[in-house]
């Protein structure tokens, strides 16, 4: 059975096309450096799970099952908590969905974690995207209107 966190990405999927063309020129020349690259998405919790992507025609493909690459081909993605705060990562990105977490206190706090060989954004522009993403989520979801 799909988590709640699948639910929304699956949910997502249909409206990126709203999201990706919000993104600056800069941060859409960035993600064109990704182009056909592997992600693994990670959130830990009852209503996580373990999400594939990947970028291509730009657009994010959920893939249904691990891509044919090694692991340490994939770009590593984890929301955790700290089990003071948050126990698990589905509860973070639920608070920072609903706007009781900020997208940038979830990063400086290191809830959100990526492993990658490659930098994409720098942090004020990865800030940026994810407000802009999270708007995108909170649209799904029936929340407040995404710009």
């Amino acid at each position: 059975m799909a988590g709640l966190v699948e639910q929304m990405f699956r949910r997502f999927m249909s409206r990126q096309a709203h999201f990706f063309d919000q993104l600056s020129k800069d941060a859409k020349k960035k993600l064109a450096e990704v182009e056909s690259k592997y992600a693994e998405l990670r959130v830990t919790g009852p209503e996580g799970g373990v999400l594939y992507f990947q970028y291509k025609g730009q657009r994010l493909q959920m893939l249904d099952q691990a891509p044919p690459v090694t692991y340490e081909k994939l770009d590593k993605f984890l929301v955790d908590g700290d089990l003071v705060n948050y126990p698990s990562g589905d509860e973070v990105l639920l608070d920072v969905i609903d706007g009781s977490l900020s997208p940038r206190a979830a990063i400086s706090r290191k809830y959100f974690r990526a492993n990658t060989d490659k930098i994409i954004y720098d942090t004020e522009e990865f800030a940026q995207a994810f407000e802009q993403f999270l708007a995108e989520m909170r649209m799904v979801l029936g929340g407040r209107s995404a710009s």
